[in-house]
């Protein structure tokens, strides 16, 4: 089947399984270039599951993925890598070499994927770091940083292949409030000022709304909502104003497993 090439991000009728539960029954998803999507949803509902498919890293049980033209689950190996150059990936735990600098963290994808000089990459290094406010960093070790440094650090690093769009998982997980908006109005300002498309996965209300330009959440492996910011605030599915409230009362924790997870 082909894409519609217009979108940067496509997922048809995707379904995945891991040891019998039905992680995603049939998710349906289009990102359109410069969007900013946040997907929400419980712990184990799917989301991060949707980063790794994008990225190839796992494969679905059913249904189609696509970047831009390509469908992601027919590539060779080969072809997949060249595809993810165009793909940055910011991790929840920033996922930094801890035995490697700053410097040599952020350098890492140019230093494993082209054949630039070391010169060239310390160039790209000091401008990626300085667009994340992080350049006196670039000598410090990983255990030396905060996490919200840690945070930059990894953003600076997935934008060193000058990707066209980036996948966050969980950007502002473990930070306080005032870091946490740091970080939100960081991903906003780069995905406006490079005109990069993202992917935000969170679970904090604030940093959902703050960046996003769009909105889908997850529940029983479908996306129930699908909106932007102030429709989806507006939303009349009970799952969602449960979500939003942080309520104990409605059907997120009724005869479910959830409530003893």
């Amino acid at each position: 089947m082909s894409a519609n090439n217009s979108h940067m991000v496509e997922l048809r009728d995707v379904r995945k399984v891991f040891e019998d539960k039905k992680v995603l029954d049939g998710v349906s998803l289009t990102v359109e270039p410069e969007e900013r999507l946040v997907i929400m949803g419980q712990s184990g509902s799917g989301k991060s599951t949707i980063l790794r498919l994008i990225l190839g890293m796992l494969e679905p049980d059913e249904g189609e993925v696509f970047f831009k033209q390509f469908e992601i689950t027919r590539l060779k190996r080969r072809k997949l890598q060249q595809v993810r150059r165009h793909i940055g990936m910011v991790y929840q735990y920033s996922a930094l070499l801890s035995s490697r600098s700053v410097r040599d963290n952020v350098a890492l994808p140019l230093e494993e994927l082209t054949d630039k000089s070391a010169k060239e990459i310390d160039k790209i290094v000091d401008a990626k770091l300085d667009l994340v406010g992080m350049k006196d960093a670039r000598n410090l070790m990983p255990s030396e940083l905060s996490g919200g440094m840690k945070k930059r650090i990894s953003l600076a690093r997935a934008l060193m292949m000058e990707p066209e769009l980036v996948l966050f998982d969980e950007p502002t997980a473990g930070l306080d409030p005032v870091i946490a908006s740091v970080i939100d109005e960081l991903i906003i300002d780069l995905s406006e000022r490079s005109k990069v498309t993202c992917i935000v996965v969170t679970h904090e209300m604030a940093s959902a709304f703050r960046i996003g330009t769009r909105m889908a959440m997850l529940y029983h492996g479908k996306v129930i909502e699908d909106a932007d910011p102030e429709t989806f605030k507006q939303s009349q599915n009970p799952v969602v104003r449960q979500f939003l409230s942080g309520s104990t009362e409605g059907p997120i924790l009724e005869g479910s497993q959830d409530a003893v997870a």
